[in-house]
């Protein structure tokens, strides 16, 4: 089954679009995590390996997605992308999809390289296969290539970068007539024409901001069967306002990703009157779907 088929009916499984990025800062964690991690790299690292177990058990009832941010990962050295392997892994046994956020794009052997390791699973399995992953496409076609054929090959979706929500984006993605955006736009929409599957949807996708809810229709129009990724839900300032234009009306064709405003739901004031982390972390994924069920079309 090809990755929009499979993501759309895990959206219909999970009644929701929400998709849950896993940005770990070691200083930041949950106790009992956060004293664990100061004898070092391997310390953290196996301190986000428990805590990523223990999330994915909170939010596997209510996403159908998760969005490791390898860089959060890489950071720990070698022991830092062991847990992520690992994290990968559980919420594959616990029946999320994957969709890895590593932005990758270099000259086309460096590129078949990088697919390799997160789509067909690395040398000799050394890393488990992701169901999909972010792509840089500024190198062009030659780059891309590798991606495609990857993503042919293991069944896998790429989304590459459109419109990002950083504040700073518009330098070059705003640039030239038609702006930057645009032509990768139409790129990614000749890319994915080919490889639609049994849901009318492309394994071919794009990330476009959810800062900037004007825009996604103009996105919408230009690449009507990409998935679109929505990062910057909650902490960058994203909400649901808006949203409602990168969805059809059963509720598919996009998913919209939270980090922040989740993994540090334990911190808010306002979610102290329960007890545990795990129960405030719920709580911010129920209201999460809730904000965004009358966008989507979807209900919790």
């Amino acid at each position: 089954m090809l990755f929009p088929d499979r993501l759309h009916q895990a959206i219909e499984a999970k009644g929701s679009p929400a998709m849950v990025g896993l940005d770990p800062r070691p200083e930041s964690l949950p106790e009992p995590f956060a004293s664990r991690v100061q004898a070092g790299p391997a310390a953290a690292a196996e301190a986000l390996k428990n805590y990523h177990r223990a999330l994915i058990d909170v939010i596997a009832p209510h996403v159908a997605i998760i969005k490791p941010q390898s860089a959060f990962f890489e950071i720990l050295g070698a022991a830092g992308f062991d847990a992520m392997a690992d994290a990968c892994s559980y919420a594959k046994e616990r029946g999320l999809l994957v969709l890895m956020d590593a932005k990758r794009g270099d000259i086309g052997s460096t590129s078949k390289a990088y697919a390799s390791t997160f789509l067909g699973g690395g040398f000799q399995g050394a890393f488990p296969p992701c169901d999909a992953l972010t792509v840089n496409p500024y190198l062009g076609s030659d780059a891309a290539e590798p991606f495609l054929a990857a993503a042919d090959a293991h069944k896998a979706g790429l989304f590459f970068l459109v419109k990002t929500s950083n504040p700073g984006a518009g330098l070059f993605q705003d640039h030239g007539t038609p702006p930057l955006a645009d032509v990768v736009a139409g790129q990614v929409a000749e890319w994915g024409s080919t490889r639609c599957g049994e849901s009318g949807w492309s394994s071919i996708g794009a990330v476009v901001g959810a800062t900037r809810p004007q825009e996604l229709a103009h996105f919408r129009s230009l690449m009507p069967k990409a998935l679109l990724l929505l990062p910057g839900f909650g902490f960058q300032g994203g909400t649901a306002d808006g949203l409602s234009s990168a969805f059809d009306g059963q509720g598919q064709g996009a998913v919209v990703n939270a980090s922040r405003s989740i993994l540090f739901a334990f911190q808010r004031e306002d979610l102290q009157n329960l007890k545990t982390w795990e129960e405030r972390t719920e709580m911010a994924v129920v209201e999460m779907k809730e904000q965004l069920s009358c966008v989507s079309g979807t209900r919790p």
